[in-house]
């Protein structure tokens, strides 16, 4: 906005009596200037300048994630599953048919029976590894007193591989206290994720899909 002016500057001349004659003279004043100066309109001030804030730098897109292993490179990879009886719904419940038979309806035999079951479920489990030459192992073992028992220990070929699943064939000769078993000529399995291995019983006692967590 323009500064409004302070003033407006008018110049007047003043009369003085002059001396002589009998008479004094009147003299007339000077006529003031028909227009007084304007002072000058200041320059009118710029909008100030909006400076536009720089634009946001863009964040840096998160890298994605591995792509997500095979079943056959999970058991390839090795490792230690715990049996999971609270995942294995056919196991259960053949466990706890079992409790009730011997139980009699006596609530804390029962109760007793059902403890040992799953005490007895948490120290069992599979091992999955290689050997020098290469060779893929399979082994099943629990716990006898505090010391690990293998029940099945066996080779096995990966013949059939498709994302999640896997059919293996046990070869050579078995190992372990359950050696004397007949072997399965196939088993199948479900690998979702890298903590989790689902095993089909292929024992005669159908115990269903057998759900194993990773140590």
């Amino acid at each position: 906005m323009g500064l409004v002016p302070t003033s407006v500057i008018v110049a007047l001349a003043m009369g003085y009596l002059a001396c002589g004659g009998d008479k004094p003279k009147v003299e007339t004043p000077p006529t003031p200037s028909a227009e007084p100066q304007a002072s000058a309109a200041p320059a009118e001030t710029a909008p100030p300048k909006v400076e536009t804030p720089p634009a946001e730098t863009a964040k840096a897109e998160a890298p994605p994630p591995p792509p997500r292993k095979t079943a056959k490179e999970i058991i390839e990879a090795g490792g230690t599953f715990m049996f999971s009886l609270a995942d294995s719904a056919d196991a259960k419940k053949l466990a706890t048919d079992k409790c009730e038979k011997d139980s009699k309806k006596d609530a804390k035999k029962l109760e007793a029976c059902n403890k040992a079951v799953e005490a007895s479920a948490a120290t069992e489990g599979i091992r999955f590894e290689k050997d020098g030459k290469g060779a893929l192992w399979y082994t099943a073992f629990g716990k006898e007193k505090d010391k690990e028992v293998i029940h099945i220990k066996m080779a096995f070929k990966i013949a059939k591989s498709d994302g999640d699943k896997l059919t293996v064939n046990p070869e050579g000769k078995a190992q372990g206290k359950l050696a004397n078993k007949p072997a399965p000529k196939e088993v199948t399995m479900e690998v979702p994720d890298e903590s989790t291995v689902k095993v089909t019983d292929p024992s005669p006692a159908k115990k269903g899909v057998l759900v194993f967590k990773k140590k």
